[in-house]
């Protein structure tokens, strides 16, 4: 697995005094076979920031609502945990949202991952989507400014 950083995608900004978080792609590579680590921070297509840790094949995630947001707002829609399994390609969990935010659901969540057209992975919901509140289903590296 590495790393680089590909650039930005919001521009850093000031409002009444907070400042608001840039956010900047980042490339994890990884060959499909070796040993990866998920640990980091990931940008959701949900407006998420999901800041993951890995030990060993567990994959814990702390996942918040308003990236690009002042942090003062951070997780005021939702927040939520979740712990899976890594085996192979694929993360196989739950998450649950914690009183952080004003959504409170639980359900699976499985994550596969995917090469993506610049090297790296994304980690993409291949678990049908439920009746239940989690909206996320890429998720790509990033790093927060």
């Amino acid at each position: 697995m590495s790393e680089t950083t590909t650039g930005s995608s919001a521009t850093k900004m000031k409002k009444r005094g907070i400042g608001m978080r840039k956010s900047e792609s980042r490339t994890v590579t990884w060959d499909g076979s070796s040993a990866i680590d998920l640990t980091g921070t990931w940008a959701g297509d949900d407006q998420g920031v999901y800041y993951l840790r890995q030990l060993g094949d567990q994959v814990w995630w702390l996942g918040m609502s308003g990236l690009g947001e002042p942090l003062v707002h951070r997780g005021t829609d939702w927040t939520n945990v979740y712990l899976g399994t890594l085996s192979g390609d694929t993360v196989t969990g739950t998450y649950a949202d914690v009183p952080q935010g004003k959504i409170l659901d639980k359900g699976p969540v499985v994550m596969k991952l995917t090469p993506t057209s610049d090297g790296g992975i994304s980690l993409v919901r291949t678990d049908p989507v439920l009746e239940t509140g989690f909206g996320g289903k890429i998720f790509t590296p990033c790093r927060l400014g």
